[in-house]
């Protein structure tokens, strides 16, 4: 019987072809993944142990000095909403660093098409938040939610 990262690793590997918004999966060491996606966003996925779990990241970028304050108390806000939003976190990668999408994702009865759902919502969720907390834009997107709507924004 395969581990969970034995599982992992071959799921991983079958969700290239399967998704075909992603452009490359890069492994780096045994248990560390990074996945490129076609608008050149990366999730990085890492193995945990005990629990068996994947810890899916992505960076968010630096926000702008006017909107440190505005942006910080929003995530802190976010990360209370953990019920809500399932378990996405929200970190801080020192000070005056970049912010970081965090998620945790347990192994134990994962399938490929949760792996893929979970991947592709956490993609789109990162997309969101890197434009709120970069103020890249200062009106929503499309059918991109405004900062308030993306609190109960969820994997």
């Amino acid at each position: 019987m395969a581990s969970n990262l034995e599982r992992i690793q071959i799921m991983i590997e079958e969700i290239g072809p399967n998704m075909p918004e992603i452009e490359a999966i890069i492994q780096s060491e045994e248990k560390n993944w990074a996945i490129q996606f076609e608008d050149q966003s990366i999730v990085m996925l890492e193995w945990a142990d005990r629990p068996d779990r994947i810890v899916l990241s992505a960076m968010l970028g630096t926000p702008v000095e006017k909107m440190q304050l505005s942006v910080y108390e929003t995530l802190l806000c976010y990360n209370l909403l953990w019920k809500d939003t399932g378990g996405i976190k929200m970190a801080l990668a020192g000070p005056g660093g970049e912010l970081i999408l965090v998620y945790e994702l347990h192994a134990s009865e994962l399938a490929l098409n949760e792996l893929q759902t979970v991947l592709s919502n956490f993609a789109s969720i990162a997309q969101v938040w890197g434009i709120y907390v970069t103020g890249e834009s200062e009106q929503p997107i499309g059918n991109i939610p405004g900062p308030m709507d993306m609190l109960h924004m969820g994997a």
